[in-house]
């Protein structure tokens, strides 16, 4: 069955992975960590190259983790980062939530998702989370993690204009998801009031946070930038979305030259503001 479109432009080139790659359970998964239980059975939905899926199986120790994308091209690399090193079941499926996951209903344990929703548009979103709800198990929880600010500092470098900007562009979006993904996780069927009573640790069923992602360090940030300038290099999938979007080559040069201004100011740094969504079946 063919792919229904989404907004995913990025491609899978190693300057993108290598971005992508840097998330972990531990930086972008804490929250739903204390809610496994060693016999769990996880889905994490797209999953890219499986730094968090195959973080995911030190905790379900017992129980086993499904990674989901797009493309088998990064499945294979999350294959082979996964190796041999994982104390549980692991394993990777091609899919698209759009044309219905290959499980049953009521399969999984916990359902998580990072950075999913941002590459969904429209009434695209409410479906995939309406799929994702499908497999989940009564009392299973959804956790998921999406993109809500992103900013540059110090702002005098105009990187909010040259980059954060031109990132939503480059997706065809006009904001980052997050803070409105409450009433889309209402609209797919969830229960998200909180009253008192239930699993949720905010009362009933279900708890919204925000969670945060920071470079700082001349490391961290050298890291992160020259991800980011890799992908913005003549040929890159990520420069030719940005292309597709109507973004000059003069403007990107010029988000070039600001994340080069901005690897080597000294004290710059990178905030990304996190909505943090677990909400109980």
């Amino acid at each position: 069955m063919g792919h229904e479109q989404t907004n995913y432009k990025q491609g899978h080139s190693a300057s993108t992975v290598s971005n992508h790659a840097i998330r972990t359970v531990d930086t972008d998964a804490s929250f739903v960590l204390p809610h496994i239980k060693p016999t769990d059975r996880i889905l994490d939905m797209g999953c890219g190259p499986g730094s968090i899926t195959a973080g995911f199986t030190r905790y379900a120790t017992q129980g086993s983790v499904v990674g989901v994308d797009l493309s088998e091209a990064v499945l294979d690399m999350a294959r082979e980062r996964a190796g041999s090193a994982s104390t549980a079941s692991i394993s990777f499926v091609a899919a698209d939530v759009l044309a219905g996951l290959p499980f049953p209903d009521d399969e999984f344990d916990i359902v998580f998702a990072s950075q999913l929703f941002p590459h969904l548009q429209g009434d695209k979103t409410v479906r995939a989370l309406r799929e994702m709800r499908r497999v989940l198990k009564p009392g299973g929880v959804l956790a998921t993690r999406d993109a809500a600010e992103i900013h540059w500092y110090p702002a005098r470098l105009g990187l909010d204009r040259t980059m954060t900007r031109r990132m939503l562009r480059g997706i065809g979006s006009e904001g980052w998801p997050g803070g409105g993904l409450p009433a889309i996780v209402r609209e797919a069927g969830f229960d998200v009031d909180a009253d008192g009573s239930g699993p949720g640790v905010a009362g009933g069923k279900s708890r919204i946070g925000i969670g945060t992602t920071v470079h700082f360090g001349a490391e961290a940030r050298t890291r992160f930038a020259e991800g980011f300038l890799g992908r913005l290099e003549e040929g890159d999938a990520y420069r030719k979305a940005w292309a597709d979007a109507g973004i000059t080559d003069s403007e990107v040069e010029e988000s070039r030259a600001a994340l080069t201004e901005w690897k080597a100011t000294e004290d710059a740094w990178y905030l990304g503001i996190h909505t943090e969504i677990l909400v109980w079946k």
